[in-house]
């Protein structure tokens, strides 16, 4: 008598899951390259002082140390855990109106994007549960190294295979 039950409302779950996920797809394939832009967090959290020229090399010059004060702690994670899917997102973006695009590059794109919030999740998680910060710091380091490569990617990608779009992003990232 149970076992029917819980297949009808399990059922009944997966379908309302499934058009949920539908929708949020569509909502993020209609939405425009300004609207895309303006999801994004605001820089003050400190990328600039941890790279030189920060949209156009990945050098983190700062120790795995150094980078938490730098990047403000849980801000700048948290900035960057934000931020990725919606790079992620632009490079969708201009890859759709783009002519010839890198499938290899936008597919490192988007492992780059779940990386950073893996690496954001296990900092935050050793920061909240672990007595020292030395591993949170270690991701976090390692976070901004990868966000830092994500954005110079993404910059050459855009600049690219989608010029027209090129101005407006970098007003928004830099």
């Amino acid at each position: 008598m149970i076992l029917p039950l819980l297949q009808v409302i399990l059922t009944a779950l997966l379908i309302a899951y499934a058009a949920f996920w539908r929708r949020q797809q569509t909502k993020r394939r209609d939405k425009s390259w300004n609207g895309i832009i303006s999801q994004l967090r605001g820089n003050d959290w400190g990328i600039e002082d941890i790279t030189e020229r920060f949209l156009y090399k990945s050098e983190v010059q700062v120790t795995p140390k150094d980078v938490w004060e730098r990047i403000q702690g849980c801000k700048g994670l948290w900035a960057m855990y934000k931020n990725s899917p919606v790079l992620v997102q632009l490079a969708d973006y201009a890859a759709e109106h783009g002519e010839d695009v890198d499938l290899e590059m936008l597919e490192g794109l988007r492992s780059d994007a779940f990386q950073i919030r893996l690496c954001v999740l296990l900092a935050l998680g050793q920061y909240v549960f672990s007595a020292s910060s030395v591993g949170a710091a270690v991701n976090a380091h390692r976070a901004v190294a990868t966000y830092s490569s994500m954005l110079v990617r993404l910059t050459a990608f855009i600049q690219e295979y989608s010029t027209p779009l090129f101005p407006s992003y970098l007003d928004a990232v830099a």
